[in-house]
């Protein structure tokens, strides 16, 4: 039988680890909103890793987060500072105000040299994890000290126990034992965090990277072996392809192993839509969860048993985050999903199954679903009968906007101007600079009324001064 989990701390890393994913930057506006939404989903147990304030073009994000904090009465010692072991560093987390701070070394004679040239060796560094570590919690009064001893699991675990028990004796609250390079099986980093539990008082923290798919797969098994505190970050978004994700790692640790996160799920597609928006990374449709394509059955067998019993194909509670299973109208459509759309309706059964042969003509023609303002008039005009209330009403609309700007304009934020504006409204969207007569394009999906998208169009033009002319070309049909 599997160890029992504790969880006593569930840290989001998105606004320092995620801002490590290519091509990522928050602004310090963007940072606050992110850190309240992370507030209100990750409830008592969590924490917000702010970022690294010892750069100081990252410095005001985090003076920034903090401020807003303070001005909303939100708890501080909830946000955490992340320093290279240095006082220097750890005195400029103290100045920004947060909570806690964790400070991160490497105790890999690799990482030693190849970040100290050689002039640090392991034993110096024992020297300065000490003091630096005792430093933050015992001179300046920190909270929540952290150690993080990065590259862990390249590091033989008779070593790991040393650092880390120097951590301890120096006053750490938590020690950090990440997955840096995502290299190791669960059973083997299962193993690696009960050795060490076993020769430590202090609580132990997980981090995973996902290099080799395995960061929830790993994140579970350090809790199994003992660890009382894990990291996640918003879509699993950091360093290369990243971390643990949030939503999928809490929903398991709760499904599977009964484990109270504390996680308010209801308020994690808000939070997953607004880090989309900001950091340019749409979800993944086929991601695990919160990726669209996880509550979408296409399969005619599969809509037949879901129709009857859900549980023949999920195993995820919808409604927990407030959305619902969704169908796919085509090639593969059964006629059961038909028969449910027009039930109560005394519609006869040869027209209900030339319904479904037309879907199915349709979508392979089209090589492309139907989408949901066809199937409804294509069912209303054939079985004769009204669906308002039945599918939602208006027409999806895919459209392209062109746009022209100013020579001077700040490209990277008007296109985070724009991608917030559509994410208001729910729509994610994606912005290309592009050669020609215009310099940007927007490419809009399935917004359900067309002068939805002239109202949106009109708030970006009114915010955005830079914005010369756009135009607006409704996408008629598509191919795949």
């Amino acid at each position: 039988m599997a160890a029992r989990i504790v969880l006593n701390r569930l840290l989001d890393t998105t606004l320092r680890e995620g801002e490590q994913a290519p091509g990522v930057y928050f602004r310090p506006d963007e940072k606050c909103i992110i850190a309240e939404k992370l507030y209100r989903v990750l409830g008592e147990k969590g924490l917000i890793e702010v970022g690294q304030p010892y750069s100081p073009k990252y410095r005001d994000s985090v003076e920034a987060v903090v401020r807003y904090f303070r001005e909303k009465g939100y708890d501080l010692n909830r946000l955490l500072s992340h320093c290279r072991t240095r006082k220097e560093d750890v005195d400029i987390a103290h100045e920004c105000g947060t909570g806690g701070v964790v400070v991160f070394m490497a105790p890999s004679d690799r990482h030693l040299q190849a970040k100290f040239d050689g002039k640090v060796t392991y034993e110096k560094a024992l020297q300065i994890i000490g003091e630096t570590v005792e430093y933050a919690k015992r001179d300046l009064g920190f909270k929540m000290v952290q150690y993080t001893a990065e590259d862990a699991t390249s590091v033989p675990v008779e070593r790991l126990i040393e650092v880390c028990r120097v951590a301890e004796e120096a006053g750490a609250d938590v020690v950090r034992i990440p997955d840096t390079k995502g290299q190791v099986d669960p059973e083997t980093f299962r193993e690696t965090i009960r050795r060490l539990r076993g020769s430590l008082h202090v609580e132990v923290d997980v981090h995973c990277h996902n290099d080799r798919g395995l960061a929830v797969a790993n994140s579970i098994a350090g809790l199994q072996g003992g660890a009382t505190g894990v990291h996640v970050s918003v879509m699993g978004i950091g360093e290369r392809v990243g971390i643990a994700d949030l939503a999928t790692l809490a929903d398991n640790l709760e499904t599977f192993y009964n484990v109270k996160t504390g996680v308010n799920f209801r308020e994690i597609p808000s939070l997953y839509s607004y880090v989309a928006a900001a950091s340019g990374i749409p979800v993944p449709p086929n991601f695990p969860i919160m990726g669209r394509f996880a509550r979408i059955h296409k399969a005619g067998i599969h809509q037949k048993a879901v129709l009857r019993d859900p549980s023949t194909y999920e195993t995820i509670d919808w409604s927990r985050y407030g959305l619902e299973r969704e169908f796919e109208f085509g090639a593969m459509q059964s006629k059961e999903l038909v028969d449910r759309l027009l039930e109560g309706f005394d519609v006869p059964a040869e027209v209900k199954k030339a319904i479904v042969e037309e879907i199915r003509e349709i979508s392979m023609s089209k090589g492309r679903p139907l989408k949901l303002f066809e199937v409804k008039k294509l069912v209303e005009d054939r079985a004769g009968v009204s669906l308002a209330g039945r599918l939602p009403a208006g027409e999806e609309v895919d459209a392209l906007i062109f746009l022209k700007v100013k020579p001077a304009c700040d490209e990277l934020t008007l296109i985070k101007n724009i991608r917030r504006k559509f994410m208001e409204y729910g729509y994610p969207v994606l912005v290309r600079d592009i050669a020609g007569g215009w310099d940007f394009v927007i490419d809009v999906r399935g917004i359900t009324d067309p002068a939805l998208l002239d109202k949106i169009t009109g708030e970006i033009r009114r915010e955005n001064k830079d914005i010369l002319e756009t135009s607006t070309s409704i996408v008629f049909d598509e191919y795949r």
